[in-house]
């Protein structure tokens, strides 16, 4: 809506952060050591309210995505009679301040869709991980 009490505190002040994560239990068939696996990341932006009147074309991204997400019917926004009477949320934010988890360590791009641990040989080997301990260090000696 284009009121209320979340709408004027945005307005007051537009920084936001935002969580996302997904977390993949597995209790009866350890994988690495682990019994579940998750991913999370975190943006810290500034949020902006779009109007229909002032930026359709995103405005109307938005709106589909939003119906989409929902998993509702999509009533096509040129269909309508009347604009629906509500400010989408778009969120601009540097990469600077974007991070990212993880359970396992991600070393490749295909490390990060979740490992269905029923469909793979039993693993109970721990992860390796000194190499990235050792890479972190050379990096905190850098800046240091």
């Amino acid at each position: 809506m284009k009121i209320g009490k979340k709408i004027d505190l945005l307005q007051k002040d537009a920084r936001v952060c935002l969580e996302f994560s997904a977390f993949n239990d597995f209790p009866d068939r350890p994988y690495k050591g682990h019994r579940h696996d998750y991913r999370s990341v975190i943006a810290k932006g500034r949020l902006k309210l779009v109007d229909a009147n002032e930026d359709l074309e995103t405005f109307k991204r938005g709106y589909d995505l939003l119906y989409v997400c929902n998993g509702r019917p999509i009533t096509p926004l040129e269909s309508r009679k009347v604009m629906p009477n509500m400010y989408i949320g778009k969120i601009e934010c540097d990469w600077n301040d974007v991070s990212a988890k993880s359970e396992f360590p991600l070393r490749t791009i295909e490390d990060v869709p979740f490992v269905n641990v029923y469909e793979m040989e039993e693993d109970t080997t721990p992860f390796d991980i000194k190499d990235l301990i050792v890479a972190a260090k050379a990096r905190q000696k850098k800046t240091g």
